[in-house]
């Protein structure tokens, strides 16, 4: 799974065509000053999880596995040494350790900073997470469960994407109490044993929350819930082959996941993000064509008696489509032809996802692949 700003996206062609045309009416842009704030909010954020980390003691190494090298933070933690993994090498990283380790600024004073900048954004119309879900989401990034390849997935992650792509979606397709938390379970190679707390402490620092119980009450929680019933929390991780009932373990997150279908799609490929919430907190989400092209699948697999979710999926798809088309119409074009790699089943299930989107959004999309694929 790779991890990329939309300031570092390599490989990418899309940064090389323009588009003049409008979005859809419903879909309106951030001024280019309030995109900017949201780009250095999101490089704050990036140096404080490492000041964060860097503050508490310990030494930096590096170590390579498979021919690729990766960072740790090693400290001692009693009479053992603790690991806090940070993050394959890569050019920003080694940026952020050396600004990190040079930079006197306390920390006090840099969150400060930050939710100035937060002030600043919601002013420009940028939509806030409320500071009920922003404890759940704080509390995850502090157990370094976002540092960790945790994926924030579903409608939140939908929220996202309307700052990093600098855009306001309107309808009311983005409201929901579920925070969905997503990991792929083969994560252990790269990252080793990191020395984090697990999802359901993170939970318990938030807020109290009650474990969901499984039919099988021999079966670990993978759901979480408060007492009043207002928020829930899901664990999920992908189902690739014979479908499962039993849960999966997520040993980085010290927890169980439910298992789901094209999950793997979603998660190949993730993105930061900043959450507009406090000073801040720093998510992974998927990237927004992903979550789009996965959207279009989901919403076409869901049963009848989930009828209004198949409509929010499309909504959600629609609203990122419309400016991906724009902004990204090779990225889009490339996922497209991935998703024929899949299997002709993806591709025609997706495809009749498209047929039911405004058949203006329908048509630039599939135009928009189709030029890609020439």
């Amino acid at each position: 799974m790779s991890s990329r700003t939309p300031s570092a996206r390599r490989g990418s062609r899309s940064g090389a065509r323009s588009s003049s045309n409008p979005v859809a009416s419903h879909v309106s842009r951030h001024a280019l000053q309030s995109r900017a704030i949201y780009s250095e909010l999101l490089e704050l954020l990036a140096v404080a999880e490492l000041s964060g980390l860097i503050a508490k003691g310990g030494s930096l190494q590096q170590r390579k596995v498979k021919g690729r090298a990766y960072w740790y933070l090693r400290r001692r933690v009693g009479n053992r040494i603790g690991e806090k993994y940070l993050g394959p090498e890569t050019e920003e990283l080694l940026g952020r350790l050396e600004k990190v380790q040079s930079d006197a600024d306390d920390a006090k004073r840099a969150a400060q900073g930050r939710r100035g900048l937060i002030r600043m954004l919601r002013s420009a119309g940028y939509t806030e997470t409320d500071r009920r879900v922003g404890r759940v989401l704080e509390e995850f990034a502090e157990a370094g469960v976002f540092r960790l390849e945790g994926v924030l997935v579903g409608t939140f992650a939908f929220r996202c994407y309307g700052a990093l792509l600098g855009v306001r979606f309107g309808g009311e397709h983005a409201i929901t109490n579920d925070i969905d938390i997503a990991q792929a379970s083969g994560m252990r190679v790269a990252v080793g044993t990191d020395s984090t707390a697990g999802v359901a402490e993170a939970l318990a620092r938030a807020e109290k929350f009650t474990a969901i119980p499984d039919l099988d009450p021999r079966s670990p929680p993978t759901s979480w819930h408060t007492k009043d019933h207002q928020l829930r929390v899901d664990v999920l991780t992908p189902l690739v082959g014979r479908t499962r009932e039993s849960a999966v373990r997520l040993p980085l997150l010290r927890t169980h996941a439910t298992a789901l279908r094209f999950l793997d799609f979603l998660l190949v490929d993730t993105v930061r993000a900043a959450a507009l919430t406090g000073s801040g907190v720093l998510v992974r989400v998927p990237s927004p064509e992903r979550f789009a092209i996965h959207k279009l699948i989901v919403s076409q697999r869901r049963s009848s008696a989930f009828r209004d979710k198949s409509s929010k999926d499309l909504a959600q798809a629609q609203s990122l489509i419309e400016v991906l088309v724009e902004d990204r119409p090779d990225d889009m074009a490339d996922l497209w032809e991935e998703l024929a790699t899949r299997g002709k089943s993806w591709v025609s299930t997706a495809r009749k996802a498209v047929g039911q989107l405004s058949p203006d959004v329908s048509e630039r999309f599939l135009a928009a692949v189709a030029a890609g694929s020439n």
